[in-house]
């Protein structure tokens, strides 16, 4: 069984510690000792935590690469689908006092942490706190870059940081493109920068966090904004397009929040959720025909999310003037 002292560049003479850069993969063990390498990797490199794997019988693979710059330290992390639980028995067995800025590549994730619900999409940045209990789901495999910073350096700069747990910022918000930037020229460093260049960096990069943070989030009390409520939904609506049953109480269950502040929160956005979704599987089922795609119209019926091939014909020809069958008969 491999142990979690993980190579590093200099590995053939003294070094700093810890290590600037080191790697942790699970590939280079057997399979039945990868899982456990790694959620041993995940406690003693990230946040102390209950990790469990997803799908039992499929083989798991994850890799670890962190850069340390001082005050704060940068991991890129790929995996398998799992779950990632630091619960109240966890925070009195193995406290923790960190935290962490997770940015999205591949994939996507569900964050649950002070009754809030966070469905971060590629490219978004997340915040979460280690001092408090936190769940992260991953569903499929996955790549996230996450900087981690002991909290007396965020509260220096950022005295009411706790109120952003969960909280996602936009790639279009102030600076967030910037860290996002920065932080993948990070873990793609080849080699370590010498330690007063890995100081610098560091201490720049909490200067660019902070200042993000103080600008894209929302103030102390408030609850999420609507647009981002918003945006969450709709990306776990489309996530399941698909399918049928889908009910607007199991996307507010699985965002954390009532029906009615769902519901509430579409109507801001001039709309509703049930009216928006409709909208997205007549696009799809459009594109499908027009493109091809499908070998009849009952077979985009189905892969659409509807129930109906009667009242989806109708909405069909409301919204483009055609029948559904004329877009696929045009397209062959």
């Amino acid at each position: 069984m491999a142990s979690l002292t993980a190579s590093s560049p200099s590995a053939s003479s003294p070094s700093p510690s810890p290590a600037p850069i080191t790697t942790f993969d699970t590939t280079v063990l057997a399979e039945k000792y990868r899982f456990s390498y790694w959620r041993d990797a995940i406690c003693a490199h990230l946040s102390p935590s209950e990790t469990m794997r997803k799908i039992d019988d499929a083989p798991f693979a994850a890799r670890l690469r962190k850069v340390a710059l001082g005050k704060v330290n940068v991991c890129d992390i790929r995996f398998s689908p799992m779950e990632n639980r630091r619960d109240a028995a966890c925070l009195r067995r193995m406290p923790d006092d960190d935290v962490f800025v997770a940015l999205m590549k591949t994939g996507t994730g569900r964050l649950v942490q002070d009754d809030r619900c966070a469905l971060p999409a590629v490219g978004d940045l997340v915040v979460y706190d280690s001092a408090r209990p936190f769940l992260w789901e991953f569903e499929q495999d996955t790549r996230m870059i996450v900087a981690r910073i002991a909290r007396r350096q965020m509260a220096a700069r950022l005295p009411d940081f706790e109120h952003l747990a969960a909280r996602i910022i936009r790639p279009d918000q102030p600076l967030a493109s910037t860290i996002a930037h920065t932080l993948t020229d990070i873990v793609e460093l080849e080699t370590p920068l010498s330690e007063s260049c890995s100081q610098r960096l560091g201490n720049s990069f909490l200067e660019l966090l902070t200042a993000s943070l103080e600008a894209s989030l929302t103030a102390p009390g408030r609850k999420v904004a609507d647009d981002d409520l918003v945006r969450q939904a709709k990306t776990f609506l489309l996530a399941h397009i698909e399918d049928p049953d889908l009910d607007l109480s199991t996307v507010a269950n699985r965002l954390g929040v009532s029906l009615r502040t769902l519901c509430r929160a579409f109507a801001a956005d001039g709309t509703t959720a049930i009216r928006w979704l409709w909208q997205q599987r007549l696009a799809l089922a459009h594109r499908l025909l027009e493109e091809g795609q499908a070998r009849n119209v009952g077979q985009v019926v189905m892969q659409c999310g509807f129930s109906d091939f009667s009242h989806f014909s109708r909405a069909f020809k409301k919204a483009y003037g055609v029948m559904p069958k004329s877009v696929l008969r045009a397209a062959g």
